[in-house]
Formats: structure tokens, C-alpha cells, sequence
């Protein structure tokens, strides 16, 4: 029998679950394609890419790893520059713009100035690496130097929200197939983040309890669960908008991305290297996106607990999901957990080590 799911927190978004999903599972070429989308740039056009000759975006900060300690390069010879393990580009052709051009007007041809910082963190030199090959260590140190970026940026005026998101493959936006991560600040809030703000706020209210904690103290070793850690559990959320989208999440209430412990960045470090390895294992390299819904920093706004979440590129959208926000998974989200979660536990085993 086909159902209609809703989301834990946007109420507005309707996820439909159909009837005949043993016969799509039976034609698999009717769900996925395994194959990623080529990039446009190569190794020699690549900006990103040690002494590349490419359009090079403007360098802002160089982070190099000496004695297993990252250190932020300052004044340093050109070896060492050449060497580095992270940078950080300041777009030289950003999606939002330094300076306001101060044109408003209002309904029905509603605009304002999109200001703010558009940054890109680069978390290796190696072009021909996928974001789910890096290591622990460098997964750890480039949420790190996000940590870093998240709290500079919250700092500075006309900045009231922060995002974070990196995508592999052209369908998922990226036509530089070497690693990086987009942090992108706006001067209000992104509708998505407002409306599950908004939620937990009025959950808070009229409750006292956080609407994610009951969330995940539910799904803890339920069906949707792919695995779980001390700090972390990773899941299947119960009404995704993507086939085979799962979502990492902090155990315990957290707000601030920015204030996570080297503890517990270490843990998600481990965490999203082994979920982001079982996906490849279980889709292949297929295109993806991945995205922080972290808690507006700035005096008396909402906050929520912090997550993140991975949308597998798999399959196009028709104009069900386009024009009406009706969104149709396939297979069913017990049925991607269990598949995604079977795969994550055995990358989690090879890394730390249990065979």
C-alpha cells in the first residue's frame, strides 16, 4: 500500500512511498545510474591543484600538517607553500557579492542585495581523490578549519547565517572535480533552516524538549539506523527527499557546530569517512551533495540541533516532486538503511581497525 510521509521537522514537505517498489527494485536501471558525471576541469586547468596555471581564485589562508599537528602557514618559504595540506579561496567570482548595491524593492518584484562571503576550503592537494577517500586525519582537520571559518565569519557584521556544503559531480552543482567545500554567508536566514528553527523553537516552548533529541532517542537502533557511535548516530531520516539520503546527527543535544570538541570532531571525522565509504560502496561514485544545518549564531536567533545531510544524486526528479513537493522514494527508507548500513559498518570495522 502506497503512503504519504512527513518530514520530523519542515511539515510542509510530503514524502510518497509507492506500492509498486518491488517491481523498481527489480529494474535497478530505473532508479540509478552508478556512473558519476564527468567534471570540465583537469589537472592542468584546476585552480585548486599545487602550482596550477589555472583562473585561480585569491588565497586567503594555508594550513600545512607538521608532527600530526595542523599549523596555519603565515609568512613561510615558497616549499612550504608548495606543500600545504588545506587552503582556503575566496571566490573570484562569488554567488554573493562583498558590497550591497543597495537596490530594493518590494511585492509582487520582491528583491534585496545578496551580500555577504563566498569561500571555498580545499582539504588536499591530490586532484583525483573523492571526498569519501580522504582519511580520517584529513577529514578531521578540515572540519576543523571549517570550525575555524564558521566562527571568523559569525564574527563579522551583516553575516546572520553561515552554510556549509560541498557537492561531487556536475548534477550535484560541482564542475572541478578536485575535493572542496562551499561556505557561503548570508544577511537572513535560508527558508529551510528557518522552518526547522522555527519548529525547535516551539517545541522548546511548549514543551522544554528538543523535537531532534526525541527524534533520535526514537531511531536509536531502530530500522532507519545505519550505525551509531558514542558521539553520533547516522540514520535513514523517516521521510527523506532523496533515494538513499542519510543524515549524521549528534547524539546529545548540541547547537553549535563551531563549539564541537576535538573529541567529538575526531568521532565525526570517523563517522562521515565510513558512511560516505558504504555509499560508494552500495551506489557507486555517483554524484552527491552534502549539507551543515548548523544554528544561526548571532544574538537572539532560533537555534537547532546541528546535523548534517547527504543526498545521493541517483535520480532525476519529475514534475511531481518539481511542481508540487511531493517527493517519491525508492526503495523505501528501512529498506536504504539497511543497505547503506550494512556496507558503513564494514567501512567502520576496516578503520578502526576490527576485522
Amino acid at each position: 500500500m502506497s503512503e504519504l510521509r512527513k518530514d520530523y521537522y519542515v511539515q510542509d514537505k510530503f514524502v510518497l512511498i509507492p506500492n509498486n517498489i518491488d517491481h523498481i527494485n527489480k529494474k535497478p536501471e530505473m532508479v540509478y545510474n552508478k556512473k558519476q558525471s564527468d567534471p570540465i576541469t583537469t589537472i592542468e586547468t584546476c585552480p585548486y591543484c599545487p602550482g596550477s596555471t589555472g583562473d585561480c581564485d585569491n588565497l586567503v589562508l594555508s594550513f600545512v600538517v607538521k608532527e600530526g599537528i595542523l599549523q596555519r602557514l603565515y609568512d613561510t618559504t615558497d616549499d612550504e607553500n608548495e606543500n600545504w595540506s588545506i587552503r582556503v579561496f575566496e571566490c573570484t567570482n562569488p554567488i554573493v557579492t562583498a558590497h550591497s548595491n543597495q537596490q530594493y524593492s518590494d511585492r509582487p518584484f520582491y528583491r534585496e542585495p545578496a551580500c555577504g562571503y563566498d569561500l571555498i576550503v580545499v582539504p588536499t592537494p591530490k586532484h583525483n581523490i573523492a571526498l569519501s577517500e580522504l582519511s580520517i586525519d584529513e577529514w578531521t582537520n578540515l572540519l576543523l578549519v571549517l570550525q575555524d571559518r564558521v566562527r571568523w565569519l559569525y564574527s563579522q557584521r551583516g553575516v546572520t547565517y553561515v552554510a556549509i556544503y560541498a557537492s561531487r559531480g556536475t548534477n550535484g552543482g560541482s564542475k572541478i572535480k578536485h575535493p572542496h567545500f562551499h561556505i557561503t554567508t548570508f544577511s537572513s536566514i535560508p527558508p529551510i533552516i528557518e522552518k526547522e528553527a522555527k519548529t525547535f523553537h516551539q517545541s522548546m516552548n511548549e514543551s522544554g524538549s528538543c523535537p531532534a533529541c526525541n527524534m533520535i532517542e526514537s531511531e536509536i537502533n531502530g530500522p532507519r539506523q545505519l550505525f551509531s557511535t558514542n558521539g553520533f548516530i547516522t540514520l535513514v531520516p523517516w521521510a527523506p527527499t532523496y533515494n538513499y539520503e542519510f543524515w549524521i546527527c549528534p547524539r546529545k543535544h548540541s547547537t553549535f557546530f563551531s563549539k564541537a570538541s576535538q573529541k567529538e570532531i575526531n568521532d565525526l571525522a570517523l563517522v562521515i569517512c565510513s558512511s560516505l565509504r558504504g555509499m560508494d560502496k552500495i551506489l557507486g561514485k555517483t554524484d552527491f551533495s552534502m549539507a551543515f544545518h548548523i544554528s544561526p549564531e548571532k544574538k537572539n536567533s532560533r537555534q537547532l540541533h546541528w546535523h548534517i545531510e547527504v543526498y545521493p544524486l541517483i535520480s532525476s526528479w519529475s514534475g511531481l516532486e518539481r511542481g508540487f513537493g511531493i517527493y517519491v522514494n525508492t526503495p523505501n527508507p528501512e529498506d536504504s538503511a539497511k543497505i547503506l548500513g550494512e556496507a558503513s559498518r564494514k567501512e567502520l570495522a576496516n578503520l578502526i581497525g576490527v576485522h
